[in-house]
């Protein structure tokens, strides 16, 4: 069972209080993993910022105790899509703690280092909720330096890229400049020891082969919502059943009030992309494509509209830009949607996309990461021809 119930019915000092003994007890440390899943109820009716403060706390923890196989995901999200400098410097700390260094990791490091590097800013990590503090703490620039340190040999992917940053210098401090010629000299050392016979081991946790972005599960949908009304870009009203019925579809979820551009923005322009991809191969008439947002009372089809437009969206009845007009609580039952509100507005989400088969069943979904346009393509014409056989 959870530890708690509603968001009201524990302060953030409580969740702080709950976070440390969960992270104290061996036996119960599954329950941190639990603790980042956006829906969870504690994060109900809590504000972004203070949203921020209590997953960098589980993450924290995550840290101290080591992180397992289920977390892992989220920290690599963290790194993939984060914005915020206190979770993605804790995301980096916590990523330490993983038993199994390989070189898979490397991308995420870096690639949150291009994105956080300008905007880099002293972190505390002493107490909950005072995470911003004076020059001598920790910076989200530092922790993801001193993780491709430790990631050593396994860095070596990046080791080009890594280089041209201190060739920039990168909008880079003089004391960030000493770590990041520190982490250049770890990897640089044990390339030269792998020269010598110590290969390191690249294979990615888990024996996955793929990247983590490109990772795909397949789950069915666990509640009937065919009576679930929507309307699209235009204002016209269509069911469920009526729109994801007969032919396969791939389904994004977006708000238009999202202020992180690697997530709802990146992924409506990818929809378009895959819209392209279809239309190449003469398949836009037979797998339809749906951008859903989680925001229905703000997102009217008028700004449905605009928003697809500017991302260069095709709208038409095979492709469409949809609100829930009723039924939202159903829809996120049935997808299970990685994402919670205060009030109408959404205080955190992930990135998801699915597949559904003929039948409007989930075949396929693409969560947390940043998901191949090709690949998701690929998979949604799979299954078309598997209904067709």
């Amino acid at each position: 069972m959870r530890e708690a119930t509603t968001a009201s019915a524990q302060s953030e000092e409580r969740f702080a209080a709950l976070v440390d003994a969960i992270a104290a007890d061996p036996n119960r440390q599954a329950r941190l993993t639990d603790l980042l899943r956006e829906d969870h109820p504690l994060y109900d009716q809590r504000g972004a910022a203070t949203v921020v403060r209590m997953r960098g706390w589980v993450l924290l923890a995550i840290a101290r105790v080591g992180v397992s196989e289920p977390a892992l995901i989220f920290l690599l999200e963290e790194l993939d899509t984060g914005v915020d400098g206190y979770l993605i410097a804790a995301a980096a700390r916590a990523l330490r703690s993983y038993p199994h260094p390989n070189a898979a990791l490397a991308p995420f490091v870096m690639r949150a280092l291009r994105n956080v590097r300008y905007r880099d800013e002293p972190v505390s990590f002493a107490t909950y909720g005072e995470y911003a503090t004076s020059s001598t703490d920790t910076t989200p620039v530092r922790e993801l330096l001193a993780t491709l340190a430790w990631l050593g040999p396994h860095a070596r992917g990046v080791l080009p890229e890594l280089e041209l940053f201190r060739a920039r210098r990168s909008g880079l401090s003089r004391k960030l400049l000493v770590d990041l010629d520190r982490a250049l000299e770890v990897i640089r050392s044990a390339d030269q020891a792998d020269e010598a016979g110590t290969h390191a081991c690249c294979a990615s946790p888990s024996g996955q082969t793929n990247t983590f972005s490109q990772g795909l599960n397949s789950r069915p949908g666990c509640e009937s919502i065919d009576s679930i009304v929507f309307e699209d870009h235009q204002g016209e009203l269509i069911t469920f059943k009526e729109l994801f019925r007969r032919q396969p579809s791939i389904v994004v979820f977006f708000y238009t009030r999202c202020d992180n551009p690697l997530k709802c923005s990146l992924t409506v322009t990818k929809l378009a992309r895959i819209q392209k991809l279809l239309e190449v191969q003469g398949l836009a008439n037979r797998i339809r494509t749906a951008a859903i947002t989680y925001d229905p009372a703000f997102d009217l089809a008028q700004r449905l509209r605009a928003y697809g437009q500017d991302r260069g969206v095709r709208m038409d009845t095979h492709h469409r830009m949809l609100r829930a007009a009723d039924g939202m609580d159903a829809l996120r039952r049935y997808f299970e949607l990685g994402v919670n509100f205060t009030e109408s507005l959404v205080n955190r989400h992930r990135i998801e996309a699915y597949i559904l088969d003929a039948e409007g069943r989930v075949a396929a979904s693409f969560e947390r990461l940043h998901w191949d346009e090709e690949q998701v393509t690929a998979r949604a014409i799979e299954v078309l021809r598997k209904n067709e056989s």
